[in-house]
C-alpha cells in the first residue's frame, strides 16, 4: 500500500470528524438558542402591537404544513403556539413553497426507499468487528474486578461511546478506542477514503441546512435591528407577506 494512501485516509478522518463536531456544535447552539429566540418573537409581537394568538388561528393549516407532526400538537393545544424550546423556532430560511413542495416530500420518499451500499455495508461490518473486539475489554462483564470505580467508570463509558458511535457510523471514535489498546483496525482504506468523502458531503449538507435555521441564525445576531429583520423573515414564511403590511 502507497503511503500516499494512508496520509489521504488520516485526512479524511480528521475532516470527517470535525464535521461531525461542528454538526454537533451547530445543533446545540439552536437547541439553546431556540427559548431565547421564542421570547424575543413574542416581545416583538407584543412592543408592535401584533396579535400573534389570533394570527396563528387564521394560519393554522399554513403552520401545521411548516412544522409538520410538532404544530400538530402545538396549535391544537395552545391558540397562541408557544412552541416552547424546539417546536416553532427551528424551521428553515427557504421560500414557503421549496420548503413545503420539494424538501419534505423528497427527503419522505427517500429515505423510504434508501438502501445501505456495498461500500457502506462492508465498512460497517468491518468495524462491527472492531467494535466487538473493544467489547472484549470494555463490556461491564469483562472488567477485571481489581480495577478501581474511576477505572471502571472510564470503561463503561467508553463502551457506551463506542456502541453509540458504532450506531451511528462515527467509525473515528471506534478508531480512537482501538488505538488504545492496540486493537487492529480494518486496512481497507481505499474503500473507507470513497465512503468518508461521500459521508462528508451529506454531513456539509447537514450542516449548512442547520445553519440556515432561525435559531441558528438568531445566535448569530449581533445587534437589535438584525434581530427584528430576522423575526420579520419568521414571520412572513408562517403568515405570509401582507402580514408585515397589515400588523407593523
Amino acid at each position: 500500500m502507497a503511503i500516499s494512501t494512508k496520509l489521504r485516509w488520516k485526512r479524511y478522518i480528521n475532516e470527517l470528524r470535525f464535521v461531525n463536531e461542528e454538526l454537533d456544535f451547530v445543533r446545540e447552539i439552536s437547541k439553546s438558542t431556540s427559548r431565547e429566540f421564542q421570547i424575543y418573537y413574542e416581545d416583538y409581537c407584543a412592543t408592535n402591537d401584533i396579535n400573534l394568538g389570533k394570527l396563528n388561528q387564521e394560519h393554522n393549516d399554513r403552520i401545521q404544513k411548516l412544522y409538520q407532526s410538532k404544530a400538530n400538537k402545538s396549535v391544537e393545544q395552545d391558540p397562541q403556539f408557544d412552541a416552547g424550546t424546539d417546536g416553532a423556532l427551528v424551521i428553515h430560511s427557504l421560500p414557503y413553497d421549496e420548503q413545503i413542495n420539494s424538501e419534505d416530500e423528497e427527503d419522505t420518499q427517500q429515505l423510504s426507499e434508501y438502501q445501505m451500499t456495498q461500500d457502506e455495508a462492508e465498512i460497517h461490518e468491518a468495524f462491527n468487528k472492531v467494535f466487538r473486539k473493544l467489547a472484549m475489554v470494555l463490556h461491564p462483564d469483562k472488567l477485571e474486578k481489581t480495577l478501581t470505580k474511576e477505572e471502571r467508570d472510564d470503561k463503561l463509558k467508553m463502551f457506551k461511546e463506542s456502541k453509540a458511535a458504532l450506531e451511528a457510523r462515527k467509525y473515528f471514535v471506534l478508531l480512537d478506542a482501538a488505538e488504545k489498546f492496540n486493537i487492529t483496525t480494518p486496512r481497507n482504506y481505499k474503500q473507507q477514503i470513497r465512503w468518508m468523502k461521500k459521508e462528508t458531503s451529506k454531513l456539509n449538507q447537514e450542516l449548512n441546512k442547520e445553519k440556515n435555521t432561525y435559531n441558528y441564525i438568531f445566535s448569530e445576531c449581533e445587534s437589535e435591528n438584525e434581530k427584528d429583520d430576522l423575526i420579520k423573515r419568521f414571520m412572513v414564511q408562517l403568515f405570509g407577506a401582507k402580514v408585515l403590511t397589515n400588523n407593523t
